[in-house]
């Protein structure tokens, strides 16, 4: 039997470029043949000639798990250039949500021609794109993705063992509309996988807010997988992460490479034993806020061998010289050193830093205060850090040089022999921290505001705005009255 329109190929030929191409737009308007209209283009010059001019034709992209994800990669990007300026449609089939992700990748560039996305195989959704007035100059109609890690535990056994049944109940809708009531609608993105994608399945992202979230305890830590795949977020301003407080995967030597997020304003970490690994492998040049929660853990933490092998050692690697108590010690070592390395290579204007149950060692609290000069708020809650710590806030006497000679200047002489650590630093708060006396804290404080305050009037420096002291044991109500004194409406306790 003859090809299709081979018997009247001269007919065919002599058709109209408009009707043709009415018709090619028809044929590749079917899933069952993804590639309709490179095919069509290989028939004859002419109708090569068509297709490619014709935009109308490359509308409807379909992707398929089972195609190599190169493949998949090479024939967005060819539709979306075909089809330009007109809208186009994704269609993506697939049997397991992992591949969502990676599949959806090219495609994030151009949502603000995307009309319509239809995921079908296991997971089924239809997201119309058109019903929603969303600001259509952006060319990333994104602003947040949700990743909730599952684990391989989820996978389940038996006769469900390749079902894919949590998905619905953990993340019913992966498209989520959100967004104030006066201004376009948002867009967010909410994956429930069993582990983050691989970076070499992934093209970049151009999404401003990432939150990866580890699900159970079936989870282990991957840090070198999580670090290459947010190489794949060059534009990433948000990025929260959750784990679990246990030992990740073991991180082999030379496997760990820093990755650039030259954007990245706010970081949280939350409930991880690589909080050192993960700060100090992360390039963050713009990174202004820094929260640190539930880091603190009473084991010690063996899955960072590319520590040991450090020649030398890295600066303040060796115990801590003041030997203050620490109910949590390897982690207080671990955030300590995680905080120095970022500080070191980022070198950010960090005006935020809270540190809910995180903790470092003195010399670590020392080592950071000196450097941060730009911060304007700390926020400290159940840390067992000690007098030392609290004392490093209040002025201190420093040596000036002269004619290359060290001298010390006069103690009545504030402008020249006297500092303060945290020099910007306008709202202080310490929570349940139980260690620290309340007359260290009365010293520190009262020292600090005088000094500063005598120094705001002169617009020399800022000064103490908001104090607030809560749930500290040995902080009495006789400390209260005296920090009332010079603080008054800024001191702020139970």
């Amino acid at each position: 039997m003859a090809p299709p329109f081979a018997l009247g190929s001269s007919l065919v030929c002599r058709l109209p470029p408009e009707l043709l191409i009415e018709i090619f737009a028809s044929c590749s308007d079917e899933p069952s043949d993804a590639l309709t209209p490179v095919v069509l283009g290989q028939v004859c010059r002419h109708w090569k000639n068509v297709s490619y001019l014709s935009p109308r034709i490359w509308q409807h992209i379909y992707l398929y798990e089972h195609h190599p994800i190169s493949v998949s990669h090479d024939q967005a990007l060819w539709w979306i250039y075909r089809s330009n300026p007109l809208p186009f449609d994704v269609r993506i089939e697939v049997q397991t949500m992992d591949m969502i992700l990676p599949l959806l990748s090219p495609i994030l560039w151009q949502m603000s021609r995307l009309e319509k996305c239809v995921i079908a195989g296991t997971h089924q959704e239809e997201f119309d794109l058109t019903k929603y007035d969303f600001d259509r100059n952006r060319d990333c109609l994104v602003d947040e993705l949700n990743i909730l890690v599952k684990g391989v535990g989820a996978l389940g056994l038996g006769a469900n063992a390749n079902s894919d049944a949590p998905d619905d109940r953990l993340h019913p809708s992966i498209f989520r509309v959100h967004g104030p009531s006066d201004g376009p609608p948002e867009l967010s993105l909410h994956l429930a996988v069993y582990a983050l994608p691989l970076a070499t399945v992934m093209r970049p992202i151009p999404v401003s807010s990432l939150c990866i979230t580890e699900f159970s305890l079936d989870v282990t830590t991957d840090v070198v997988r999580m670090l290459n795949f947010l190489r794949c977020t060059p534009y990433l301003e948000t990025l929260h992460f959750a784990g679990w407080p246990q030992e990740g995967e073991p991180i082999l030597p030379g496997s760990l490479f820093p990755v650039q997020l030259p954007r990245l304003r706010i970081l949280l970490l939350r409930s991880t034993c690589s909080v050192r690994a993960i700060l100090s492998h992360i390039d963050a040049p713009a990174l202004e806020e820094l929260y640190l929660e539930h880091t603190n853990v009473d084991f010690e933490i063996r899955t960072e061998p590319y520590i040991a092998l450090q020649h030398p050692p890295e600066e303040g690697e060796s115990d801590d010289e003041s030997q203050d108590f620490s109910q949590s010690p390897w982690s207080d070592h671990a955030t300590g050193m995680g905080l120095r390395a970022l500080l070191k290579r980022s070198r950010p204007p960090l005006q935020v830093l809270h540190m809910d149950y995180a903790d470092m060692r003195t010399k670590d609290f020392c080592w950071c205060f000196d450097r941060l000069d730009r911060l304007r708020e700390f926020r400290i809650v159940g840390s067992d850090m000690s007098d030392r710590v609290v004392g490093m806030l209040a002025p201190y006497r420093r040596r000036w040089l002269a004619f290359g000679l060290a001298n010390l200047k006069e103690p009545d002489d504030p402008r020249g022999s006297w500092a303060v650590r945290l020099p910007s630093l306008t709202k202080l708060e310490i929570w349940h921290c139980q260690r620290v006396s309340g007359d260290a804290l009365v010293q520190a404080l009262q020292e600090r505001v005088r000094f500063t305050d005598y120094a705001a009037e002169e617009g020399r420096a800022e000064t103490v705005q908001t104090v607030g002291i809560v749930g500290c044991s040995e902080f009495q109500f006789q400390h209260v009255q005296e920090l009332s004194e010079i603080l008054g409406e800024r001191l702020r306790v139970t």
